[in-house]
C-alpha cells in the first residue's frame, strides 16, 4: 500500500526519512538521535567525513580492521579525507595512549569494536569511560559497535555481546553498528547518539 514517506502526517509538513524506524532506535538505544545508512562502512565514513576531515583521529592499532566485503579501517579514513594517527600497539593500548597523541589537530578518538576477532594473553584495552573522559569542544568521541546487541537475555550464561544502550552510556558522542546483522533485516548501518551530531 502507500506510504507517507518524508511526510509527517499530524504536523502535515515534511518528515524524516527514517520516521517511525529511528524513533525506535533511539527508544531501545536511549540515544537524542538516530539515522540509518547503506551499511555500517558507510556509518563510518559519513561520520569521519563530517567530523574529522583534514583532521587527526586517533585509533588503536589493536582496533584497525577489516570488515567483510573488504572495507579497511585505514582505507575508509583515507577516502573520507581524516587523518588517521595510531595509539598503543597491536596487544596494549592504554587511555594514555591516546592521550599522548592528542594534539591541536585531533578531532576525534575512535574505538572499534573487535566484532570479528578476540586477541587473548598479554592484551589491554581502556574501559570507554576512560575515553570519553579525554573529549572535549574540539575532540569528538565515537564508537563502531560492529554487530552490537540490543537486549540482555538473562537466559545466557554470558552477555553475548555489548547493548547499543550499555555502550552510549558509557560516554561516546555517536556510536555506529551494522542494522542488518543485529536485527535480521536489509543491509543498514546505524548512527545513534547526540542530536547536533547525528544532524550533520
Amino acid at each position: 500500500g502507500y506510504c507517507n514517506l518524508e511526510l509527517d502526517l499530524p504536523g502535515q509538513k515534511r518528515g524524516k526519512r527514517g520516521g517511525f524506524a529511528e524513533e525506535l532506535l533511539c527508544a531501545m538505544t536511549g540515544a537524542e538521535d538516530a539515522l540509518i545508512v547503506n551499511n555500517n562502512a558507510s556509518s563510518v565514513f559519513l561520520i569521519l567525513g563530517e567530523l574529522a576531515r583534514g583532521r587527526e583521529v586517533i585509533v588503536s592499532r589493536g582496533e584497525l580492521v577489516q570488515i567483510g566485503g573488504g572495507f579497511r579501517l585505514p582505507d575508509i579514513m583515507r577516502e573520507s579525507g581524516a587523518l588517521l594517527v595510531e595509539a598503543g600497539t597491536t596487544n596494549i593500548t592504554t587511555a594514555g595512549d591516546y592521550r599522548a597523541a592528542i594534539t591541536a589537530h585531533t578531532a576525534m578518538i575512535f574505538s572499534c569494536h573487535r566484532s570479528n576477532f578476540t586477541m587473548e594473553g598479554f592484551t589491554e584495552s581502556p574501559r570507554l569511560s576512560e575515553l570519553a573522559a579525554l573529549k572535549s569542544d574540539a575532540i569528538v568521541f565515537v564508537r563502531d559497535l560492529g554487530s552490537g546487541n540490543m537486549a540482555t537475555d538473562q537466559g545466557l550464561p554470558r552477555p553475548f555481546e555489548p547493548t547499543v544502550r550499555s555502550e552510549l552510556e558509557q560516554g561516546p558522542d555517536l556510536v555506529c553498528f551494522r542494522g542488518d546483522k543485529l536485527l535480521g533485516a536489509c543491509q543498514a548501518g546505524i548512527i545513534v547518539g547526540s542530536k547536533d551530531f547525528v544532524g550533520r
